[in-house]
């Protein structure tokens, strides 16, 4: 059973459920921790802890009441340009004053970083339509899922032909482009026409313009507007000179005209409550495992949802399959439900209590904010006033005796603003006897239930506590611990009660460890092999390996390889080394446009391993060898082992980063030109050995019994 504290007006308009419930194919639910807080009126944040039959699912929604007149949608662009470097969730934000927001859009990751579906902000069309589904706010609030079609038509003079597109470069089917400030500096492009425009009325894109130049296609430009043609419009304005006049008009479908905000994503995951097989979507190579997520769904009543679900971390949350991502959002109440971006761009953020920003609520998968290309935002508009609540977190206190808590006591006013009454914060625990508290934290001293009692002038706040002699679940961290021959390693413990709260331990804890010691903080000395660390809270006890060393494990180099360049089919290739045993020759030819060659190869490390390690003969070019490893959803991630300035034989490795989730496998050797443009160039054909490749994996490869 879920405990949730209830906040009047801004919790009843939203009503997030304190226990969803959820149906195939879903995971069972062991326990589901909820704790719901206001944001503002209408907008309200849920935080589910779950244990499920799969493992543990970190779940994060956002409710919204459209129909409050203070909430107000809006889509914000990174760097407020479609070709940025991207942005954090948080800062984009932040610099509009966003009280919550999740990403958006699946995105050209690691190059323009340009969302790949339709935006509108501001009732103003940004990006042009991909074909997949968005979501739609109209003027008057309205909310719509739609797939839009791409259309528009040049009036220039007397002849009219297709727009085939806005700010999408480059021009589609060598037709015509509209380009605004939003889609950043315009490349140079060989047969390309590039006109500069002026609006002269009209709101842009769609807007009638002023030929200013007639520019030279070879020289990049600044942000601005743009006609640009490719080879099969080139004769229809070909006339076209200074003073000429260019009327642009929309015809998507459906019309943009009442639309204040759209941005895509992608697939639609539910449709009139029920999963739907959507067959379009950038996401269709995701989902084979269990995947961070996020998206957006509407309820039957019309609320808005916004959902992120952690993954990758099997110690928090491991993720969802795309099937179960829309049953929890059926679960929820959702009619209709669309998937945005997921992985490691998977961010949601809200404002708590006595906060004046929006701050990231859930645990990226990156480790930290991966910079993305729009968000969903909403907004307050809600006024200032006098202090009207007094609100306190943890919601309800959990602990076993001598666990330390920190408490935050938040005062805000009726629109969720921080406030003040002018009044000093007064606390008091009952029984007296349970706990000790200066108002900051608070002491559990021994077993029992009761209540923390907080005033500030006219407003109070109860938070409940119970302080235990036991817990029902034990989780010993790192899940998968290592260390070296006579290092040591810092362990820590979570300990959750019944329903899956977790509960605040004390700084010394009973730990016991074989082959090996470990204080009472959790502090643990290898002294052989492999060990087992073990934790007892009352009837509860828990145990976790720790992998001592490293071994290594062959790798069969010679298996199932094949040649491949960039561009593709270029000079060079992979053989067998007559003269060397087990060695694989992999020749290059920079001298022309080759830029890299590949041996590819499908190789499945062994679970933890830590590092990949090959013998080189090195030809002494300059050239970089790196690998391609690929995670259990294939995407791909590229890792350098040395730059070859060397002549002979010589062992280098990579390390396995600890944040990649295995299992891994390495896909691909390989030498590329240069990887930082900083360094010389090399511009010769070459060759390299390899040989004796090798899994460094942590462990002495018999776990201790």
């Amino acid at each position: 059973m879920a405990f949730v504290s209830v906040l009047g007006f801004f919790l009843a308009a939203i009503a997030l459920p304190a226990v969803p419930h959820f149906s195939a194919p879903f995971p069972r639910v062991i326990s589901d921790a909820a704790t719901i807080v206001p944001v503002a009126p209408g907008v309200a944040y849920g935080a589910y802890e779950m244990l499920t039959a799969d493992g543990p699912l970190s779940v994060h929604v956002i409710g919204a009441d459209l129909q409050e007149p203070t909430v107000r949608v809006g889509s914000v662009l990174a760097s407020d340009r479609l070709i940025s470097q991207g942005e954090p969730v948080s800062s984009m934000a932040h610099r509009t004053g966003a009280i919550a927001g999740i990403n958006a859009d699946y995105f050209d990751i690691n190059q323009t970083n340009e969302p790949l579906n339709i935006l509108i902000a501001k009732g103003r069309l940004i990006r042009a339509p991909t074909h997949r589904w968005a979501i739609a706010f109209g003027r008057d609030r309205t909310v719509r899922f739609a797939e839009f079609h791409n259309g528009g038509t040049l009036q220039i003079g007397g002849l009219s032909l297709p727009l085939e597109t806005v700010n999408d470069w480059p021009p589609p089917g060598g037709g015509t482009l509209l380009l605004t400030p939003e889609f950043g500096g315009v490349p140079a492009a060989q047969n390309t026409t590039v006109l500069a425009l002026q609006p002269t009325s009209g709101s842009p894109p769609f807007a009638t313009y002023t030929v200013r130049a007639v520019l030279d296609n070879t020289v990049p430009q600044p942000p601005g507007y743009y006609l640009v043609a490719g080879p099969s419009a080139y004769t229809q304005i070909a006339s076209l000179a200074v003073g000429d006049t260019v009327a642009a008009s929309s015809a998507l479908d459906p019309p943009i005209d009442e639309i204040e905000t759209a941005l895509g994503g992608g697939p639609l995951l539910v449709k009139n409550g029920a999963w739907y097989a959507d067959p379009d979507g950038p996401s269709s190579g995701e989902f084979l495992t269990h995947m961070p997520a996020s998206g957006v769904g509407m309820r039957a009543d019309g609320k808005l949802l916004l959902f992120e679900i952690d993954g990758r971390q099997p110690a928090l949350s491991i993720g969802v399959l795309q099937p179960q991502f829309a049953a929890l959002m059926i679960g929820f109440g959702v009619v209709t439900g669309m998937q945005f971006d997921g992985g490691g761009s998977s961010t949601i953020l809200a404002r708590m209590p006595g906060d004046a920003f929006a701050t990231v609520r859930n645990s990226p998968s990156d480790g930290v904010e991966r910079r993305v290309a729009d968000g969903l935002f909403l907004y307050s508009d809600a006024a200032y006033g006098p202090a009207a609540r007094l609100t306190a977190q943890p919601q309800m206190i959990r602990a076993l005796p001598g666990a330390q808590i920190d408490l935050r006591a938040a005062i805000t006013d009726a629109g969720g603003h921080p406030a003040q009454t002018g009044e000093p914060l007064r606390v008091r625990i009952v029984p007296a006897g349970l706990a000790h508290t200066d108002g900051r934290t608070l002491i559990a001293l021994r077993p029992g239930n009761g209540r923390l009692e907080m005033r500030s002038g006219a407003l109070a706040a109860e938070v409940p506590i119970r302080i235990a002699q036991t817990v029902a679940r034990i989780a010993i961290l790192p899940l998968r611990p290592t260390v070296a021959q006579g290092g040591s390693l810092q362990l820590s413990a979570r300990a959750y009660d019944r329903d899956g709260f977790p509960i605040a331990l004390p700084g010394a804890l009973p730990w016991s460890a074989r082959n090996g010691s470990i204080d009472s903080a959790g502090r643990f000395r290898a002294s052989g092999g492999d060990a087992i660390v073990r934790l007892q809270l009352g009837s509860e006890a828990a145990a976790q390996s720790v992998l001592v060393g490293q071994h290594i494990e062959p790798l069969p180099l010679s298996r199932a390889i094949a040649f491949a360049t960039v561009p593709k089919d270029g000079p060079g290739g992979v053989s067998a080394s007559a003269s060397c045993a087990g060695c694989e020759t992999l020749r290059y030819d920079f001298s022309g446009i080759e830029r890299a060659a590949y041996l590819q190869t499908s190789l499945a490390l062994p679970a933890q391993t830590v590092a990949v390690s090959v013998e080189v003969y090195g030809d002494g070019n300059g050239e970089t060898l790196r690998g391609a490893l690929y995670n259990a959803i294939d995407e791909r991630f590229l890792y350098t082992f040395a730059r070859i300035d060397w002549r002979g034989w010589r062992r280098v490795q990579l390390r396995v980063p600890a944040a990649l989730v295995q299992p891994v496998t390495l896909k691909a050797l390989y030498v590329i030109n240069r990887v930082n443009p900083q360094e010389p160039a090399v511009r010769a054909a070459g060759a390299i050995a390899l040989r004796n490749l090798f899994a460094v994996v942590a462990g002495s490869g018999s776990l201790a019994r």
